[in-house]
């Protein structure tokens, strides 16, 4: 049995800024999707990291006309500390564990397993709005590309990455539009290719834009059905 990858946390990445060649998660979207042209029509299938990375990714597949759908993930944080991330599991056995959360003063392996478990209990609830309790859109000979609106602690990645290993696909991309580069190099082992539009996050403390504002499970759900149908939302 695999174990979980166990990483060393990343402090201080910011979150994505806005930025003049993608002014929000959309026209992110279309922007990989010119860097990847050659999957246009394919039987490649997306795979976005919801909430944020259905934006991106819808947009990713309307572009190339690929079939879209979501891996579902969660990532979790110790309690009274938020600005470090504990782990993350997804749907299909992925788990991530971010290893140094155990010095954390009060922070015990027997407590770190019970909030993988309490997480691991929210995914049906998520599988079941995101794709109405369907299976993955999955099959070996086809490519995979995992999308999401940015890299973080890349916990939530990893933890997807590893799951949809296990189906051996004939490739697995990632394409972002931003990332740390120390999460890149983290990431690059687990992916065939990775792709990303900026290496040099920032986060203007006067900008409120698509990045910015949170997207919740609920919205992204109902976006993901639109690019299902192919609507222009």
């Amino acid at each position: 049995m695999m174990k979980p990858p166990v990483i060393e946390p990343i402090y201080g990445v910011p979150l994505i800024g806005c930025d003049d060649r993608y002014e929000d998660r959309a026209a992110a979207g279309r922007r990989l999707a010119s860097l990847l042209g050659r999957f246009r029509g394919t039987h490649a299938v997306v795979l976005a990291i919801p909430p944020g990375g259905v934006a991106v990714g819808g947009e990713f597949a309307r572009s190339l006309r690929l079939q879209v759908d979501v891996i579902v993930t969660r990532e979790f944080r110790v309690r009274g500390n938020p600005a470090v991330a504990a782990g993350a599991v997804s749907e299909s056995g992925g788990l991530c564990l971010n290893g140094a959360i155990l010095r954390v003063p009060g922070v015990t392996p027997a407590m770190l397993w019970d909030m993988v478990r309490a997480e691991q209990a929210m995914l049906p609830k998520l599988i079941t709005l995101y794709r109405h309790g369907r299976p993955l859109p999955f099959d070996i000979r086809r490519p995979v590309i995992l999308v999401d609106d940015g890299l973080r602690s890349g916990l939530s990645q990893l933890a997807a990455l590893q799951a949809l290993r296990r189906y051996h696909p004939v490739a697995c991309l990632l394409a972002t539009p931003h990332a740390h580069e120390h999460i890149l190099r983290m990431i690059r082992p687990w992916a065939d290719e990775v792709i990303a539009l900026n290496l040099h996050a920032h986060s203007p403390a006067n900008t409120v834009d698509g990045w910015q504002m949170p997207l919740s499970d609920e919205d992204a759900a109902i976006l993901l059905e639109r690019y299902r149908l192919h609507v222009v939302p």
